[in-house]
């Protein structure tokens, strides 16, 4: 069946793979990985023209693969719009993961294992925009935390108000700075984002600790 839109004029061959697969093993594949793959968008595909139309998060361009037939192997030919900035990462990602998507078929695998490797691609997914503010800020929030968690254990009163409103704001700050990120963002840093949410987590250790020390001690 084709869904696939109108086809744009404007584009020229920019990256071609060939895979040790038939042609139609290796759109399936193909379609499959840039479907659920959450560095990429589809907008359309052709079954006739083993062809799939997509753009990358991080843009409105729309990009073409091709597969074409290559004795009883098949290579796939990416289409790029002419006078678009160089994306040879984004191909080469396309590349690995359609080989990665090619291993997998020819291997059984455990569904929850797929749902493991699913999430995990959703959770650290980036893109290349420009690094985000919030994620800058997630790091130096979270980091202040441990600091005020150390610095916590030499005051004489507690304040569980303070100590749960910062640990909030500590995990509101990482939120939208995960929300902003990743697959659909306009901005880059999730890695950063969740190096912050691992510091943030140490934070209310040292905070909660902290608390209860100096509330032992202040009953006394």
């Amino acid at each position: 069946m084709t869904t696939l839109p109108n086809p744009a004029s404007n584009r020229v061959s920019v990256a071609r793979q060939t895979y040790q697969s038939p042609a139609a093993q290796t759109y399936a594949a193909l379609l499959q990985t840039l479907r659920f793959s959450v560095g990429f968008d589809v907008v359309g595909n052709n079954d006739t023209t083993q062809s799939v139309v997509f753009r990358l998060p991080s843009g409105d361009d729309e990009y073409e693969a091709r597969v074409a037939a290559d004795g009883e192997c098949s290579a796939v030919i990416i289409d790029a719009p002419v006078g678009v900035n160089d994306k040879s990462a984004a191909y080469s990602r396309l590349y690995r993961e359609l080989s990665e998507q090619l291993t997998a078929q020819s291997t059984v695998i455990p569904a929850d294992v797929i749902a493991k490797r699913r999430f995990w691609k959703f959770v650290t997914a980036d893109n290349q925009g420009p690094r985000s503010k919030w994620a800058i800020a997630s790091i130096v929030v979270a980091c202040f935390g441990v600091l005020c968690g150390i610095s916590y254990f030499d005051t004489w009163r507690p304040n569980w108000g303070g100590i749960f409103t910062f640990i909030i704001l500590m995990f509101v700050v990482c939120g939208v700075a995960f929300a902003v990120t990743g697959r659909g963002g306009k901005v880059s840093g999730r890695n950063m984002v969740l190096i912050a949410v691992a510091i943030a987590c140490v934070a209310t250790v040292l905070l909660l600790c902290a608390g209860i020390v100096v509330q032992i001690n202040y009953s006394y």
